[in-house]
C-alpha cells in the first residue's frame, strides 16, 4: 500500500471531486501523490507561475493558496 497522501480535494463552488485518474504505481512516487488533479492551471506569463486554478465542471476560479 502507498504511502502517499490522496489528493481528494473539491471545488469551492459547485463541490465537485476534482480528485483525477490514478497515477499508475511505478509513477506515483515522481509526482508525490496517487491521483492526478482535474483542476485546470490558470497560468499568468507576467509572474512565470499559476495564478489561480479553474474547474472544469463549474468554470468557477479561485486563488492559488
Amino acid at each position: 500500500m502507498s504511502k502517499l497522501r490522496d489528493n481528494k480535494e473539491f471545488c469551492p463552488y459547485c463541490n465537485t471531486n476534482l480528485q483525477g485518474k490514478e497515477i499508475p504505481e511505478k509513477d506515483q512516487l515522481h509526482y508525490g501523490a496517487t491521483h492526478g488533479s482535474r483542476k485546470i492551471a490558470i497560468y499568468s506569463r507576467e509572474k512565470d507561475r499559476t495564478v489561480k486554478w479553474q474547474c472544469p465542471d463549474c468554470e468557477g476560479e479561485w486563488e492559488r493558496e
